[in-house]
């Protein structure tokens, strides 16, 4: 009886035991997840800005940026602008190696107009077999091949480039174009009369011997020795004519073409020295 009491005080014992850890529990517990949602949700709720402040705000951002394109666009204007000098300076180069070519072709040309104005005049009064020495001295004088080179690689550079929008100096901008423009109506009119004396040339050198014909450079006085010409039909004298006539013509127009290249040349080293220089 005694044994059963205790074993009953016992359990009750434990019992209200665990009946007093169960709240204790649950108040860890409670507190445990409060301080969790402190930490975890924390309150989002701002005092809210004036209206200036948010100005203020959108002011100093459009300013860095306003500033920052600022400076990139100063800066790029003036890689532009020393990019541009370096173009005019490599042009500049281009002009003094074409006025020396320019120079050269003046004095070739010139030299070998009135050769053909003879040759051209024989023909034409049936004397070309009275001084085959002559007609070899003209003809030797006649045939010598010349190519004139002109430069256009610096403009073309500039221009693929954009530099040339660059150059604030329009007077420049135009003697630029008409200087090329020039260039270019020389190159165009020479490759038209090639063609076209080309087309006879098969028909002449059936009718001229040029066997002795070589380069001696270093002999000014060689003569080469011909053979007479055969009688001439007048188809063939008209078509010798024609051929160094053409001759004669397409070198008197690049006389006066290389006239003016001269002159434009002269003017766009004059404005870009100005440039350069300052």
């Amino acid at each position: 009886m005694s044994e059963q009491s205790n074993i009953s005080g016992e359990q009750e014992t434990n019992l209200n035991s665990g009946l007093q850890e169960i709240p204790l529990n649950l108040e860890n517990e409670k507190i445990l997840n409060e301080n969790m949602e402190v930490h975890h949700h924390p309150d989002l709720h701002h005092k809210r800005k004036h209206f200036k402040e948010y100005v203020l705000e959108f002011f100093m951002i459009f300013l860095a940026v306003t500033m920052g394109f600022f400076a990139e666009s100063i800066r790029e204007h003036f890689v532009e602008l020393r990019n541009t000098r370096q173009y005019l300076e490599t042009f500049k180069q281009e002009l003094i190696n074409n006025k020396r070519a320019f120079i050269i072709a003046d004095s070739v040309y010139n030299s070998i107009v009135p050769s053909l104005d003879s040759v051209v005049r024989v023909f034409f009064e049936k004397r070309e077999n009275q001084d085959l020495h002559l007609m070899g001295r003209l003809l030797k004088h006649v045939k010598r091949v010349f190519n004139t080179s002109i430069d256009k690689a610096a403009y073309q550079q500039m221009v693929n480039s954009g530099g040339l929008k660059n150059l604030d100096n329009l007077a420049l901008r135009d003697s630029i174009s008409t200087y090329v423009g020039q260039i270019e109506t020389f190159e165009t009119y020479n490759s038209l009369v090639y063609n076209r004396i080309g087309n006879a040339l098969p028909e002449i050198m059936k009718l001229e011997d040029l066997h002795d014909f070589r380069i001696r450079e270093s002999d000014p006085d060689y003569i080469p020795e011909i053979m007479p010409y055969p009688k001439l039909t007048e188809g063939e004298r008209r078509l010798t004519i024609y051929y160094y006539a053409n001759n004669r013509g397409q070198l008197s127009s690049d006389v006066i073409m290389i006239e003016k290249m001269v002159h434009s040349n002269d003017h766009l080293m004059k404005m870009i020295n100005e440039i350069l220089d300052n």
